[in-house]
């Protein structure tokens, strides 16, 4: 097998019940497959196992679930020097190894950067910022598959995905965040942005669904992790904004602050 420091780069997929992997090749309908070093996390069950015989293609079945757990077993077997988060629905824009390379040239000192993705449609997925500048401001609406990183760094500093946050987990979004918020509020780790589009992807994601509860719980958690009983207003400015907007009605808003306050009591219990 080839070294660490033979592999600048390696793509770290997450995917469920694969047996094939012919999902790969849409993943890289611009680019040939060939001059990739891939890392495959399939979370699945033992009558479905996902096999390569392909020598830049590395799988790694596991029987556990939740996007979180399969992200960190993914850092922990990863052997390139620099990562890249990925979902088996995105497709990779011609020239993304280069630019995510040559990123970190421009910015040694990174310990993590995130890029730009293109919807479907050919429009940027977010308001971006339009140059190089540093991720504390802007890490809340960063995506997943935007994400890349030094290995060594995060595993240096034990940076990794909250596993109770997350598809698949307790709580069902959330992740990327408190993700990004480790790196950023970490002293010894720097993180960037960098304006250059790397990815496409649908203009939509999980993260969009705000009005729905899976949404509304996990928000709940994360804002009790991070601000205690504050979470109640948040979480109460949440619901006024979901209610100003049209997302819910009025006849909503009961059942919507019963799963704020189910979500913080779960959350209470699983870190007494």
């Amino acid at each position: 097998m080839a070294k660490e420091k033979d592999i600048p780069l390696e793509i770290l997929v997450a995917t469920m019940n694969r047996n094939s992997l012919q999902f790969l090749y849409a993943m890289f309908k611009y680019n040939d497959i060939r001059n990739y070093t891939i890392l495959v996390v399939n979370q699945t069950t033992e009558d479905c196992l996902l096999e390569s015989n392909n020598s830049q293609v590395r799988v790694i079945n596991t029987f556990e679930k939740g996007l979180s757990r399969s992200r960190n077993l993914a850092i922990q077997k990863a052997i390139g020097r620099i990562c890249l988060i990925a979902d088996d629905d995105v497709i990779f824009q011609k020239n993304f190894q280069q630019n995510i390379i040559s990123s970190y040239e421009k910015v040694p000192e990174a310990d993590l950067i995130t890029f730009k993705t293109l919807t479907t449609q050919g429009n940027p997925y977010s308001n971006y910022p339009k140059t190089i500048s540093k991720l504390t401001s802007f890490y809340k609406k960063v995506l997943s598959i935007e994400i890349t990183f030094k290995r060594e760094s995060l595993i240096k500093y034990g940076i990794s995905f909250d596993e109770d946050f997350g598809l698949g987990s307790v709580f069902q979004d959330g992740e990327n965040r408190l993700f990004l918020k480790r790196v950023i509020n970490h002293k010894d780790l720097k993180a960037y942005f960098v304006p250059e589009f790397i990815v496409e992807h649908e203009s939509n994601s999980s993260s969009d669904q705000v009005s729905s509860d899976r949404f509304i719980s996990a928000r709940s958690a994360l804002n009790y992790k991070l601000n205690g009983n504050l979470a109640y207003f948040y979480s109460a400015k949440l619901i006024a904004s979901l209610l100003r907007k049209g997302l819910i009605r009025p006849n909503q808003i009961a059942s919507k602050w019963s799963v704020v306050q189910e979500a913080i009591k779960t959350y209470k219990l699983r870190n007494a």
